[in-house]
């Protein structure tokens, strides 16, 4: 069960925790929380990242990280919002906010920070248009926030 929509400056991926999900203790794995921050990232970039797009540029991880608040378990629903921050011309940061869909409570904090390579002009970094044209509306100011990612 996974949806993604844009709403109240955020970019929302929504997934229901499987068994196969958690660990001996029967909660969410940190390599699943992982695996969560790429499919929310892969969702929103979707429609930009095609062959033309891909023959061009690279988009590489610089940093990430993590923090967790509360365990999740097998058939808890999670919505990870995704926000941009420091958009620049080299670079950008998505930022993840993993809450109990029903009760909104925090689940986890993810950071990661990007950068993109143009294949053509190996010197250049520089933020395709087209993914830009996604952080602009999810953008935020992370000075603003409640949690510090």
């Amino acid at each position: 069960m996974k949806y993604f929509a844009y709403s109240q400056k955020e970019f929302v991926y929504k997934y229901v925790v499987m068994l196969s999900d958690t660990d001996q203790f029967q909660h969410m794995s940190f390599a699943n929380y992982l695996r969560l921050m790429f499919l929310a990232t892969d969702a929103l970039l979707l429609n930009c990242c095609n062959q033309k797009f891909l023959s061009q540029y690279r988009l590489v991880l610089d940093k990430s990280r993590m923090q967790f608040k509360r365990q999740t378990v097998a058939g808890d629903q999670i919505l990870i919002k995704v926000n941009a921050s420091s958009i620049t011309n080299s670079q950008y940061t998505l930022l993840f906010t993993f809450v109990f869909e029903g009760t909104g409570e925090l689940v986890a904090l993810g950071r990661q920070v990007y950068q993109a390579l143009d294949i053509k002009n190996p010197g250049a970094k520089h933020i395709p248009r087209d993914i830009e044209n996604l952080l602009i509306p999810i953008k935020v100011e992370e000075d603003y926030l409640l949690y510090k990612y």
